[in-house]
């Protein structure tokens, strides 16, 4: 999935092709050319750079962060406590 800074998110395919990250987001029907800024291979996130646009994304792998939060007993109680735990789950992959 790919999370933008104000916590929305879309469903993407994104493949790395000579150092650049092609991103297919599905919804949209738009394709995205980005740069890798940071990684984390182990909880499979990635923050990306659009080459067009300056924007930055977040990919994320919701099946390992679901994983990750049902091993830890990560409790949300409303949808906000959701996306703090999702923007606090990103921030750490990549620090």
């Amino acid at each position: 999935m790919l999370v933008r800074e104000d916590m929305t998110w879309d469903e993407v395919r994104f493949e790395e092709k000579n150092g650049v990250y092609l991103v297919h987001l599905y919804k949209k029907r738009r394709d995205l050319e980005c740069s890798l800024v940071s990684s984390n291979e182990t909880t499979k996130v990635y923050r990306l750079k659009d080459m067009v646009t300056d924007e930055t994304y977040d990919i994320v792998d919701f099946a390992e962060m679901d994983r990750m939060f049902e091993e830890n007993g990560v409790i949300f109680r409303n949808r906000r406590g959701l996306h703090k735990e999702v923007r606090r789950y990103i921030d750490f992959s990549l620090s």
